[in-house]
């Protein structure tokens, strides 16, 4: 199943932004026998607080429209991730706290934008939208509340 959010594109758009609501950055920490889409991993994903939704990262509608977008900031990817969480998966992925917190900058936003050809968010749910991040996998889910 695809699910699609569509966005207004172009300039002063702002006020007619799209709902992001139950669209979530997740983290899947690898484990043994455990499908990275699974609900399982899902809700371990959720009780360690890596679970991030998209409505709650004021940027991310810039990502998802057809113009720029807007930075990731270091503090916003600590207050989302939690810094405990970061330098959990900065040691397990034997990177320094620093190059986790970057490549999460970098990644984050690139892997909404790619999912959002032409203002469109495209999720689909047997294969989401992934990127790496130390050890982990960042997907792109809709998740129904």
């Amino acid at each position: 199943m695809t699910e699609n959010l569509s966005t207004p594109a172009g300039p002063g758009e702002e006020s007619a932004s799209g709902n992001l609501d139950g669209y979530y950055c997740v983290a899947v920490i690898p484990e043994p026998g455990l499908a990275q889409t699974s609900e399982e991993a899902f809700a371990r994903a959720e009780s360690q607080g890596l679970m991030i939704p998209l409505a709650q990262v004021y940027q991310a509608k810039s990502w998802v429209s057809t113009g720029a977008n807007t930075p990731l900031l270091r503090q916003d990817v600590v207050n989302g991730i939690g810094q405990d969480n970061l330098q959990a998966l900065a040691e397990a992925s034997h990177l320094s706290l620093e190059e986790v917190i970057a490549e999460a900058i970098e990644k984050l936003p690139a892997l909404v934008d790619e999912a959002s050809p032409k203002g469109t968010l495209i999720v689909d749910a047997e294969n989401p939208p992934a990127a790496r991040l130390g050890i982990a996998t960042i997907l792109l889910a809709k998740v129904s509340g």
